[in-house]
């Protein structure tokens, strides 16, 4: 039977690497979501002012800084060109991609700093939670949906 170009799963990806032994496994103190398998994607909101985002997963250089209530998603390599939108914890800290004016940017957090959520895979291929357009990238609608409900809850225990 031959298979349409570019039909292989992600999920046959990831479970090949993690046979072959070529993944580490997570350490996350949370749930670690396969968002390609189970079509959910991970995100987050940064729960303190001042929560710094740093240039790699050693260092110490600031390369965002984030207000309470920003929105951020996990992302894991998992391979040289596949990446799942999860927090993946790594020497301590974790990599999520953010929106800065338009524009989709990458850096490494500390896990403490986050409060993670879960959203729908379906309003994008390969659970992409953000829709690029000419000049201006923006968040999905599903992303935008388990953002939303997150910081509902967040802000009426902040609210305390």
């Amino acid at each position: 039977m031959m298979q349409k170009r570019g039909t292989m799963t992600k999920p046959i990806v990831v479970a090949s690497i993690i046979l072959a032994g070529l993944a580490p496994l997570a350490s996350a103190q949370w749930e670690v979501v396969d968002s390609s398998r189970l079509g959910r994607g991970q995100g987050a909101i940064v729960v303190p002012d001042g929560a710094p985002g740093y240039e790699d997963k050693s260092s110490a250089e600031v390369e965002h800084t984030f207000r309470r209530g920003d929105a951020v998603v996990g992302i894991h390599r998992v391979a040289m060109m596949v990446y799942t939108y999860e927090l993946y914890e790594e020497n301590g800290r974790v990599q999520v991609g953010y929106l800065d004016k338009g524009k989709f940017k990458v850096v490494w957090m500390d896990p403490a700093d986050l409060s993670s959520f879960t959203y729908d895979c379906g309003c994008a291929e390969e659970c992409v939670p953000f829709s690029p357009s000419l000049g201006r990238t923006q968040w999905n609608p599903c992303f935008q949906e388990g953002r939303d409900n997150k910081l509902e809850k967040l802000r009426a225990l902040w609210g305390k």
